[in-house]
């Protein structure tokens, strides 16, 4: 005896459903391009770990340049001026060598911390601008070749407030794109947008006290 498929409706559902699917899937397969560097074998595990604080005259190098005297340098200073826009201005300059937390360029960070002391507040608390640097500068950087530099977009801010002490700035995005390429490793330049004529003092890693060199803290994974 032979028996008769019958074609219900939700048999017809089901059978639509599936050729859908896979047609879609087939669809999917023939236009889905991955990069090899998201493909692995098995599983990955990802180790965190923290890179010793940097800080001092082997791992960092800082200036600054007044806009007044153009072509001096102050790159032995034990402090660094930052000072606003009205009539003469004053910029930092800092940058860190990471060659020292062997960070491999497949590793990212999780968070890095720029940690700066200031040695004479302002009168008024002041918004410092954090901006990365894209071209190479030296200790005896001055006014008139710091206009020569390549910059990119601001970072984040510094608020100095009105009295001494360590003040902070959040750069992971500039530092996990460090690790990904170590060689354009130029640091970053403090500025003050303001109006007024008020002026930080930052101590310098040629600074007698350790606590009021700059620093930069990293915790990442590899």
């Amino acid at each position: 005896m032979t028996r008769r498929f019958r074609l219900t409706p939700r048999r017809i559902a089901i059978i639509v459903a599936a050729t859908l699917g896979f047609g879609a899937a087939a669809g999917f397969a023939a236009t889905l391009t991955v990069g090899s560097w998201h493909l692995w074998a098995g599983s990955q595990t990802l180790t965190k770990t923290t890179c010793p604080t940097l800080s001092g005259t082997t791992q960092s190098t800082d200036t600054y340049v007044v806009q007044s005297t153009p072509t001096s340098s102050f790159g032995t200073s034990t402090t660094m001026l930052v000072k606003a826009p009205s009539g003469s201005q004053d910029w930092s300059f800092v940058r860190f060598d990471l060659s020292s937390c062997a960070i491999p360029t497949s590793g990212g960070a999780d968070s890095a911390t720029l940690t700066l002391y200031v040695q004479t507040a302002p009168g008024t608390s002041r918004t410092l601008t954090v901006t990365p640097v894209l071209s190479s500068w030296s200790g005896t950087l001055t006014w008139n070749t710091a206009q020569t530099l390549t910059y990119g977009t601001a970072t984040t801010t510094v608020v100095t407030g009105t009295t001494t002490g360590a003040k902070t700035a959040t750069v992971t995005v500039d530092v996990d794109s460090l690790i990904k390429n170590p060689t354009a490793n130029y640091g970053w330049r403090i500025s003050d947008g303001g109006s007024t004529t008020a002026t930080t003092t930052f101590g310098t890693s040629e600074n007698t006290t350790a606590s009021h060199r700059p620093q930069l803290s990293i915790n990442y994974e590899k």
